[in-house]
C-alpha cells in the first residue's frame, strides 16, 4: 500500500510539473491575445488581466502594416520550402539506394555543411545575391533558403530511405518500375510524415528570419518580421508603437503557421516517432 501510494505521489507530481510547463509555454499567447484587444490606456494600466472595452480595430490597424508583407512571407516561404523537399529528396535517395562513384565522399562533404555556422556564411552571401540580377526579388531569398536547407534535409531523409526494405524495392523492379518509378510510387508515399517533418523544421525558422531579408530586400518585398519591426515604432524618430494594434499583429503574423501546425501535427508527430528524426 505503501509502495502504492509513493508511485501515485510521484505521478502526481510528474503531471502537476508538466501542467505547469504548459501554462508557462501559453502564457505568451494569452499575454499576445488579452492585450491584442485593449486600448493604449487600457494596455498601460494592467497588461494581465483580459481587456474591459474590447478595441477590434486593433486588428483592422495591424492588417494594413502586415496583409502585403504576409502575402510576401507566405509565397517566399512556401516555395523555399517546396524547393527544399524536393531537391533534398531526391539528393537522399540518390545516397541511400543508388551506387554511384564517390558517394560516401560525397555524402560526408554534405554532412561537413552541417558543421558550418550560418553566420560565416552571410557577408559572402550578401555580397554575392547583390551581383545577382534578381537581387531585391523573392527569388533573392528563395534560392539561399533552398541552397541552406538542403544539408540537414538531405541527412535526415537519406538515413529514412536506406530503412526501407530492399525486398520492396526489389519488387517494385522486378514489376518493371524504374528508379524514377520507385522514388515517386514508393519512396515518397512511405516517407510522407517523414517529409512534413522535415519541412516544417524548415519553416519555423524561415518565417521568423529577418536579418537575411533585411539586408537584401526592399520595402516592396518586405516580409513580416520587417513589418513587424518597422511597427514598433523608432526611438530616433520618438515615435512610440499603439502596443495593442502591435499585439494584433503578432496575433495575424502567427495564424498561419497555427492553422498549418493544426492540420500537419499528426504527421509531423508520426514523422518524429518513425526513427529517423529524433531530437
Amino acid at each position: 500500500m505503501g509502495v502504492m501510494m509513493k508511485h501515485m505521489f510521484i505521478g502526481g507530481t510528474r503531471q502537476l510539473g508538466l501542467a505547469l510547463l504548459a501554462l508557462l509555454g501559453l502564457f505568451p499567447i494569452y499575454y499576445i491575445a488579452v492585450n491584442s484587444l485593449k486600448s493604449q490606456s487600457e494596455y498601460a494600466r494592467n497588461q494581465l488581466a483580459p481587456p474591459i472595452l474590447f478595441q477590434f480595430e486593433n486588428y483592422a490597424s495591424a492588417w494594413s502594416q502586415v496583409a502585403g508583407p504576409l502575402l510576401n512571407t507566405i509565397v517566399i516561404v512556401g516555395v523555399s520550402v517546396i524547393g527544399i523537399l524536393v531537391c533534398s529528396a531526391l539528393s537522399a535517395y540518390a545516397f541511400a539506394v543508388l551506387p554511384f562513384p564517390g558517394k560516401r565522399g560525397l555524402f560526408m562533404l554534405v554532412f561537413i555543411l552541417l558543421l558550418i555556422p550560418s553566420f560565416l556564411t552571410l557577408i559572402p552571401l550578401f555580397l554575392q545575391i547583390k551581383r545577382l540580377p534578381f537581387a531585391n526579388t523573392y527569388w533573392a531569398l528563395i534560392l539561399p533558403y533552398i541552397a541552406a536547407g538542403q544539408a540537414f534535409s538531405i541527412f535526415v531523409l537519406r538515413t529514412f530511405f536506406a530503412g526501407i526494405s530492399k525486398e520492396l524495392l526489389e519488387a517494385a523492379r522486378i514489376d518493371g518500375a524504374g528508379d524514377v518509378r520507385i522514388f515517386r510510387s514508393v519512396a515518397v508515399p512511405l516517407s510522407l510524415p517523414v517529409l512534413i517533418s522535415v519541412g516544417i523544421i524548415n519553416l519555423v525558422p524561415l518565417w521568423n528570419d529577418y536579418l537575411l531579408p533585411r539586408l537584401i530586400l526592399n520595402r516592396a518585398h518586405q516580409t513580416v518580421t520587417m513589418a513587424l519591426v518597422a511597427f514598433q515604432g523608432n526611438a530616433q524618430t520618438h515615435t512610440a508603437p499603439n502596443f495593442g494594434a502591435l499585439m494584433a499583429a503578432y496575433v495575424l503574423a502567427s495564424l498561419p503557421l497555427v492553422v498549418l501546425f493544426s492540420f500537419l501535427m499528426r504527421y509531423y508527430i508520426e514523422g518524429l516517432t518513425s526513427g529517423s528524426v529524433k531530437m
